[in-house]
């Protein structure tokens, strides 16, 4: 999951339309449009995602309604989209973790692969290293030393998400003792670790803005190149002698397979418009995200790119493939 690779295909796509597709494409939208984000509403791609979703909306001229989903995974979510009616009006806001669940998963009801269409990436953001006030750490060195004297426990989303493979990166990369906590919701995570029931976790910058700027969290690090022009007095990894921590969540929407290629190219050259906006661009700057544009053709091979890269890292993690377990009917 390599952030100097998104960067340049970001870099290289911005400004390119799918003028051919655009121009071929049917009326859209012809009525209201759906969009599901298997995540509560506060999490990073809720966020991330309203920006962007707010101001296609705007240039749709039609009602856009946001159905956040979330559950014990991304799963449901997903699979809904995927059985949707093909003609765009069902979309999907996901992240990152739908290449992670497809590297974790040996039984998903949808084949990422095959049954979704990558229509447009919209943004990625670093992870912040973010501690307890109360373990009274300033640095990664101190939270390193103060695991060898204190037994510490580490917040994440579950042991398949991406937050828990960026936190045991860093625990293999640092030697740092700790015992994983899975929580049900990004809200969940950062409440323990500001109640001290956990020590630190890595949410993404958007997550843990709100309760680092109200003291609640504690941030040593971030997992970016440079500085996060929202947390310009904390470090990067690198500079906080962390190596190979380079990595970042992105964000992006899809559709269910058979959705008329004008339609989906409509779509996209939409996004790409909305991303142009100062306006959505000056909101995801103050969440610590950047923009992140892609034609379709490019971001469905930098999801395939990525799918391959979770398998990969799920083996080399030991991580055995679990089973999806459906949620039970109401």
């Amino acid at each position: 999951m390599n952030p100097s690779r998104i960067a340049a295909i970001g870099a290289l796509a911005l400004g390119i339309a799918a003028c051919a597709t655009v121009a071929d494409a049917p009326p859209f939208p012809s009525r209201p449009v759906t969009v599901i984000i298997p995540y509560p509403a506060g999490n990073a791609a809720d966020l991330v995602g309203r920006v962007v979703v707010d101001k296609l909306a705007q240039a749709w001229g039609q009602p856009v309604n946001v159905e956040n989903r979330p559950g014990a995974t991304t799963v449901p979510g997903v699979d809904a989209v995927a059985r949707a009616k093909p003609d765009g009006h069902t979309l999907l806001v996901h992240s990152v973790s739908y290449a992670v669940d497809a590297g974790l998963y040996a039984n998903l009801p949808y084949d990422p692969d095959k049954d979704l269409v990558a229509v447009a990436s919209f943004a990625r953001q670093p992870f912040a290293l973010v501690a307890s006030p109360s373990l009274g750490v300033g640095s990664t060195a101190e939270l390193a030393a103060k695991s060898r004297t204190t037994p510490l426990k580490f917040a994440s989303l579950g042991p398949t998400t991406q937050i828990y493979f960026v936190a045991e990166q860093f625990r293999k990369q640092t030697g740092i003792n700790a015992t994983h906590v899975s929580y049900k919701s990004l809200i969940d995570a950062n409440a323990a670790v500001a109640k001290g029931e956990a020590a630190f976790w890595f949410p993404p910058v958007a997550g843990a803005l709100p309760a680092i700027r109200d003291g609640k969290l504690v941030p040593l690090a971030v997992t970016s190149s440079q500085r996060a022009a929202m947390l310009p007095q904390v470090p990067t990894m690198a500079e906080a002698g962390v190596r190979n921590m380079e990595i970042a969540a992105w964000f992006g929407l899809w559709a269910p397979a058979g959705t008329p290629a004008g339609v989906v190219g409509k779509i996209a050259h939409d996004v790409e418009q909305a991303l142009s906006s100062p306006e959505v661009r000056d909101k995801l700057a103050k969440m610590g995200a950047e923009p992140l544009s892609m034609t379709s053709a490019q971001f469905d091979r930098f999801v395939r790119d990525e799918i391959a890269s979770s398998r990969q890292l799920t083996k080399e993690l030991g991580i055995q493939p679990q089973r999806f377990v459906p949620p039970p009917t109401p």
